[in-house]
């Protein structure tokens, strides 16, 4: 149970802090999840499998008609005590459904959400005023820190997550996946999604550091994706590394 103050308003919000995993993760964002909801007396209650949206489904599934929200973590988010205090008070004074984090996609130059009636090809900047409030109406987002109403969750028809292909049967681009899938029921059943402009949160990713003679710091670094898509050659820069 955390108590949310809104001036001189206070109400006590039962919180259940939900995660699909798999068997190995990131010891940092487990030591930072403890750390963070600890303070507010919440246990993350977790489900193990290969499947992201059926475990996400089965954790909401369980708490669905016990608590007030969900807070959604991935196993690779980064946030503090405070981020959750701010975002579910927002989550309770905006009136919204559901609040999510500004977050950055890993290995990309994007933050994690689409705007309403918008696609990414269409827009992919917002303007400086658009911070000026503290919530933004948005079509999708993420499920890195993210809270939703249970009561809004309750008004979607199962399933919740469904991975679909794009018109060639693949999953190249074009496709739809399980957490978009989730957001658009989300609206469509009549809830509506915020971005939360002024609170963000880390994105764990791996990166691959190399020696360099040619920099003044004394390295290059690339993801890892960028090293196996590329034949398996480090960044230019890169020294003594055998070919």
């Amino acid at each position: 149970m955390m108590l949310v103050r809104v001036g001189r308003c206070e109400a006590e919000v039962k919180v259940a802090a939900l995660m699909s995993v798999p068997r190995l993760g990131f010891t940092d964002n487990f030591f930072c999840i403890s750390q963070a909801l600890a303070p507010h007396g919440i246990a993350p209650i977790k489900f193990t499998g290969a499947f992201f949206g059926q475990c996400l489904q089965r954790t909401m599934e369980q708490v669905i008609d016990t608590h007030d929200v969900v807070l959604t973590i991935d196993y690779d988010t980064i946030f503090t005590a405070k981020t959750v205090d701010a975002l579910l008070t927002l989550l309770m004074f905006s009136g919204y459904d559901a609040i999510a984090p500004l977050q950055t996609k890993r290995e990309a130059n994007t933050v994690m959400f689409a705007l309403p009636g918008v696609t990414p090809d269409e827009k992919t900047t917002v303007e400086g005023d658009w911070f000026s409030k503290h919530v933004q109406q948005v079509e999708t987002a993420h499920f890195g820190c993210t809270f939703i109403r249970t009561e809004a969750i309750k008004k979607m028809a199962k399933p919740w997550f469904l991975a679909e292909a794009n018109a060639e049967g693949t999953f190249t681009g074009g496709h739809i996946d399980e957490d978009i899938y989730f957001w658009k029921k989300f609206s469509g059943a009549g809830n509506r999604l915020g971005i939360a402009t002024h609170i963000s949160v880390g994105h764990a990713e791996l990166m691959i550091t190399w020696p360099s003679r040619t920099v003044e710091c004394g390295k290059v670094q690339q993801h890892t994706t960028e090293f196996w898509n590329n034949d398996k050659t480090p960044p230019e820069g890169a020294w003594g590394f055998v070919k």
